[in-house]
């Protein structure tokens, strides 16, 4: 830095030396014109000076357009503003502290925007990235995972088209039961291609990485890559690890290497602690053995476009390969049987290629639009901030009406004294800018609290990087620069002769802009206040519940796979478990179901319905399979029929016969009300789909997913779903007598009993749960109130100031007013008016921009509208309530007013 002052300082000199050079050769040379025409020399050298304007006035003018005067000007700008601010303490903070506020918040949400939405993933090139899709008809939905899912065969088949990408990589999450020498506990992990750290351009910290050699043949590649994360909290950076031997669900693989610091997968909603080569999913994933079945989508798939291919000639290049592929497919053994019209629309189907150079992520699908929102919300606070900020610039400036008359009659330019008032705005900015980066971890912080954590964790991060530091830098200034513009460009348009002959205090600040000021600070609040009540009435009419009383109610899962049972002994175990909580004191009902409930996963498919006539459903229908009492346990009412029992668990072979229970929303959508019971279904949409699954009863509807979710739903007894094992693993759901705190205990009594090691996958009361699936709602509601609390104390602020500063303007009409007989009700009303016109203005400005933002946060709201009559005239009515209310204290003041004190004051 120092370096640089001096590099400066000479050049600065150098610039001095050449200027006084040019000046003087050109004076010279007049000066020997005039000589040359006969003029004396003494004489000729004072015409030349008269003519050149004044040796030192000609050096400013051209030190004017130097960028280094400018930006000596500017420092000296900042250093007089610095003591000006200094000695107005109480202005200086409330206008720091408003700037600060919009700042702060719109950094904190900008931070995870940029996390979640907008940074592109810490590997070589991320903008060669393209995420692989199917899009259109599937010949059977089998399916386990998340969003854009693929077959492994189809992308060892994308790996070779080499004329497109560079490389293909597939990946698929999970969760593992995890032991490096301790206890065994759950952790999460990713199952790769031998192409994923390759294609990606992943370097090892220690150790090698997966590869090719690693992705051969099924069960013969028992190795794993460790996230540099995991190995440094839970085995302390050990420099020995390559080597050592990990159970993942009791299956011993060995530790081949570290991946590189910062790197955390392609999904920064779910960071890996491990990764481990797709042809160990069986051993994985226990119980899956579909990694060779083209017909099982499970992984994600990803490719690096070639340096000298675009993304729409690997598309288009990449259809006729699809196309023989899907025709090959039909002729391959295994193809199921199918309609005409559903092969029809399979061989339509095509490859999607999108942009993926932020990797893949449920966590960014599912709180992208939200976060857009806030940021939305956040700018619009901003401004407002920035609107009070201004106005109060305003009102500062009217005491200094006198200074800025003097400094212009003293030769200051316009231009000089507008930078000089943009240099007391952008001081302000900033100081509020580094007051809010310093307070916006904790709103981050806050934030990352709205999200759950199960086993897999998060990379959002509250820490301040270069990027945070530049957005919230650039923000200041361009906050300082939109606060102090309508104050310069008022001095610009200031009238010297006026300035002079009016008296302190009444002339700078205009009073019209300030209402405008005010009015465009109204139209901001009641938007943000609108937003904030739709999101509240989302969060209460969504909080009512997924149809079935939660209290006293606990439920958990178990994985005895995952801890190498096999499917006899993990039935004998559940069996046990189940029995043993039943016959707990703590226990007034438990029930067992294969999928959990509320927790954002499902299993689907299409049924086919015989009743008078052959259908199939339209679209997939959610399934579960359940133990008898499982409706009894959550207090669903049975509408119609009758619920299952023991007899329904006994599979075919053994007398039982297949059943159903449907709810009321698969009856109304395709029954159109009539009796359904005795009615039979079938798995599957084909014509091979056999409906000889009886439905013996009808439950209510609850919720399913999530609880904004209301969709048809089709449950079976747990055993037929299994076709005679009796469990894959246990979600169990326990109705508790006293507090669930007791309830824990007992039932973790009985699981240490069953077995120490077996996996929990969650353990948590159905109240818990209901509020982990209403976080980005409770998140939206919490965020959005405070920002309309806040806009709405600024915006009263500011009328508030207004309305002073017009009533000490109008003081002498005032008074003459009152002394002509005006009444106190019309003084009241005469300023009251004033206020009404800006919040009416101000509500005729919001109403348009509400229509057109409605689009916006549309799809995060439930059950109400954008437009909904009642929660915009409920807000409006608040606005204008608190409005009048600020505005009534300066009107009360004015009927106050003493006409013989105010016209002797005049």
């Amino acid at each position: 830095m120092r370096r640089l002052l001096i590099l400066l300082g000479a050049r600065r000199r150098r610039m001095e030396q050449d200027l006084d050079r040019e000046l003087r050769y050109h004076l010279e040379r007049r000066a020997h014109d005039l000589i040359a025409s006969g003029v004396s020399e003494s004489e000729a050298r004072r015409q030349a000076a008269i003519e050149f304007g004044g040796f030192a006035q000609v050096q400013e003018e051209v030190r004017d357009i130097w960028l280094t005067r400018w930006l000596r000007d500017f420092a000296y700008d900042l250093r007089l503003s610095a003591r000006s601010f200094l000695r107005s303490p109480s202005f200086t903070a409330t206008a720091v502290l408003s700037l600060a506020l919009g700042i702060g918040a719109t950094t904190a949400i900008y931070s995870l925007l940029d996390q979640v939405v907008l940074h592109a993933l810490p590997v070589r090139e991320p903008e060669r990235l393209v995420l692989i899709d199917w899009k259109g008809e599937q010949a059977t939905v089998n399916a386990f995972g998340s969003y854009n899912l693929m077959s492994y065969p189809i992308c060892r088949d994308l790996q070779v088209q080499d004329r497109f990408f560079e490389g293909v990589l597939c990946r698929a999450a999970t969760t593992i039961n995890l032991s490096t020498g301790g206890d065994h506990r759950p952790a999460a992990a990713e199952l790769v291609s031998g192409t994923y750290f390759s294609v990606l351009g992943v370097s090892p910290a220690l150790g090698r990485l997966l590869t090719i050699d690693d992705d051969q043949t099924p069960g013969t590649s028992p190795v794993v890559v460790l996230s540099f994360d995991f190995w440094k909290t839970q085995l302390a950076s050990a420099p020995d690890v390559v080597g050592r031997k990990v159970l993942i669900n009791k299956h011993p693989m060995t530790v081949v290497g570290v991946a590189a610091r910062g790197f955390h997968g392609i999904d920064v909603g779910e960071v890996p602690s491990l990764w481990i080569p797709a042809t160990m999913s069986a051993q994985a994933v226990p119980g899956f053995n579909g990694m060779l079945d083209r017909r099982t989508r499970w992984m994600q798939v990803l490719g690096r476009l070639r340096p000298d291919v675009t993304l729409a000639q690997a598309r288009a290049g990449l259809r006729p390969w699809f196309k023989a592929m899907l025709e090959e497919d039909t002729r391959r053994a295994g193809f199921p049987r199918i309609t005409p019209e559903r092969r029809q629309r399979f061989l339509a189907s095509t490859l999607e290629l999108t942009p993926a150079p932020q990797g893949h992520s449920v966590l960014r699908r599912r709180l992208s639009q939200p976060f857009w929102v806030l940021f939305a919300a956040t700018a619009v606070l901003l401004g407002l901030a920035c609107l009070n900020v201004a106005g109060l610039f305003l009102a500062r400036g009217s005491a200094r009406d006198r200074e800025i008359s003097t400094r212009l009659a003293l030769g200051a330019s316009r231009g000089r004294i507008g930078r000089q008032l943009l240099a007391d705005s952008v001081l302000i900015a900033l100081v509020g800018g580094l007051l809010g980066v310093v307070f916006a971890p904790l709103a981050m912080r806050a934030l990352i609290a709205f999200l759950p954590r199960d086993a897999a964790a998060n990379a959002l991060q509250s820490a301040i990087d270069t990027r945070l530091l530049l957005f919230a830098f650039l923000v200041s200034v361009a906050a300082g620069v939109l606060t102090g513009l309508a104050p310069a460009l008022q001095a610009g348009r200031r009238s010297l002769i006026s300035s002079l002959r009016e008296r302190v205090g009444t002339a700078f600040g205009s009073l019209r802009l300030r209402r405008e000021i005010v009015t465009a600070q109204m139209a901001f609040t009641l938007i943000l206040v609108i937003g904030a009540a739709l999101f509240v009435r989302t969060l209460t009419l969504i909080a009512k519940g997924p149809g079935f009383d939660t209290s006293s109610l606990i439920s958990f899962g178990i994985d005895p796979f995952r801890d190498g049972y096999s499917p006899s002994e993990a039935t004998r175990l559940i069996r046990r478990i189940h029995d043993e909580i039943r016959a707990s004191r703590s226990t007034q009902a438990s029930a067992i179901a294969r999928i959990q409930i509320l927790a954002g996963g499902s299993w689907n498919n299409f049924l086919t319905i015989h009743t008078r006539q052959r259908i199939t459903t339209d679209r997939e229908v959610h399934l579960n399979a359940v133990s008898p009492e499982f409706f009894a346990t959550l207090g669903t009412r049975i509408v119609a029929g009758r619920d299952f029992d023991e007899r329904d668990k006994l599979p075919v072979s053994k007398g039982g016969r297949p059943v159903a229970i449907v709810n009321e929303a698969f009856v109304k959508r395709y029954f159109g009300g009539r009796n359904p019971l005795g009615s039979r279904i079938a798995h599957g949409s084909g014509p091979d789909a056999r409906p000889d699954i009886e439905v013996i009863g009808v439950v209510a509807n609850i919720s399913y997913r999530g609880v904004r979710e209301e969709w048809e739903q089709a449950y079976f007894p747990i055993v037929n779903a299994e076709g005679g094992n009796f469990y894959e693993g246990g979600n169990f759901y326990v109705r508790v007598q006293g507090t669930p705190e007791a309830a824990f205990q007992s039932i973790r009594k009985i699981l240490r009993n069953a077995d120490p090691t077996l996996p929990v996958t969650y353990f948590r009361t159905l109240d818990e749960q209901v509020s982990r699936s209403l976080n980005t709602e409770r998140m939206l509601a919490a965020l959005s109130g405070s920002f309309g609390t806040l806009a709405l104390l600024l915006s009263l602020v500011g009328l508030y100031g207004v309305m002073s500063f017009a009533v000490t303007q109008r003081t002498r009409e005032i008074g003459i007013r009152v002394a002509l007989g005006a009444t106190r009700f019309a003084t009241v009303w005469l300023v009251l008016r004033d206020a009404l016109m800006m919040i009416t203005a101000g509500i005729a400005i919001a109403l348009p921009c509400i229509w057109a933002l409605g689009r916006l946060v549309e799809s995060q709201l439930y059950d109400v509208k954008p437009t909904d009559p009642a929660t915009i005239a409920t807000a409006t009515l608040i606005l204008c309530s608190t409005a009048l209310g600020a505005a009534l204290i300066p009107a009360r003041r004015a009927s106050a007013v003493n006409p013989t004190e105010a016209l002797r004051f005049e």
